[in-house]
């Protein structure tokens, strides 16, 4: 299976689909926190947003097939090295 295709279906069944629950646990607890607090999740909500932001676009280019295998593999690297890092936590 190529870099794309892995990136393609990595980024549809996992990443994506963690980033769309994070966005909608932060909207959630932005409502019932405090304003000191809320302001923190808005922050993470923003961040959050542009990832998901991001991902969207690698799979517009995917499908406009715009993205190198290269460019692919870098994608899937830094997502293992994220992963990693989430575990060693």
């Amino acid at each position: 299976m190529s870099n794309i295709k892995k990136l393609e279906e990595l980024l549809k069944t996992d990443v994506l689909v963690e980033v769309n629950e994070t966005i909608n646990e932060l909207e959630i607890n932005i409502k019932s926190a405090s304003k000191k607090d809320a302001k923190d999740l808005k922050a993470e909500l923003e961040y959050i947003k542009q990832v998901k932001q991001y991902f969207d676009e690698v799979i517009l280019d995917i499908q406009n097939d715009k993205l190198t295998e290269e460019q692919a593999l870098d994608i899937l690297e830094g997502l293992e090295d994220m992963r990693t890092e989430n575990q060693e936590v």
